[in-house]
């Protein structure tokens, strides 16, 4: 097995702290109940998806829950229900990355939409560090700007290419096994980071 160069981490569960039942209830509190039919990890209504593609812009996403509720919702309303998801950054494995720069090329990929990376960039800065977010990672790579997302191997096949790192060479990070598979599936190593497990206690084992 090669020696490796490059992290490619997700973000989800495996530097932040995401929380499906705490924005499912808050979907509730607003009046839609069973948010979960719409959104999952792993099965979501195509708004979702086009939302974590950039295929619709935050306004037409508020648009297209309205629609799906068939409730007068406000934008704010469907905003604070869509970020409770985001609990908040693991500050032990953020300090692991940060710590260990200078040893590996360390790249970021989320599924992620424009409405929650604004809400965690302005989260990181005002409450972990003093240095941006971005900063820890050489290309962050995010779903809503590639116009692709997990599990799809063409993705991982996308980063490969454009930063030109040896696939097996590089370790994927990840919580979700469906994205474990398709990244292992184009040649990179894999570590999945499942329940309890933390970067900075896991990883040195598959380095």
């Amino acid at each position: 097995m090669a020696a490796i160069k490059n992290l490619l981490f997700d973000l989800g569960n495996v530097l932040y702290d995401i929380d499906f039942k705490k924005m499912n209830t808050a979907f509730a509190s607003i009046g839609i109940e069973g948010f979960d039919q719409h959104f999952t990890l792993n099965k979501s209504h195509k708004l979702f998806l086009d939302l974590e593609m950039g295929f619709v812009n935050e306004q037409a996403f508020y648009d297209g829950v309205r629609a799906l509720s068939n409730l007068p919702l406000t934008n704010d309303q469907i905003k604070y229900a869509w970020n409770a998801l985001l609990v908040g950054f693991r500050k032990n494995s953020i300090q692991w990355i940060k710590d260990n720069n200078a040893q590996y090329n360390t790249f970021l990929y989320s599924n992620t939409n424009q409405i929650h990376h604004d809400h965690f960039i302005a989260e990181f800065e005002k409450e972990v560090a003093s240095y941006s977010f971005v900063s820890l990672f050489k290309t962050p790579y995010y779903s809503h700007e590639m116009g692709m997302r997990k599990p799809d191997p063409a993705s991982f096949t996308y980063i490969i290419e454009k930063e030109g790192f040896l696939a097996g060479e590089t370790l994927f990070i990840d919580d979700n096994e469906p994205n474990i598979i398709a990244a292992a599936s184009v040649g990179l190593q894999v570590l999945h980071l499942k329940e309890g497990m933390r970067v900075e206690n896991d990883i040195a084992a598959y380095l």
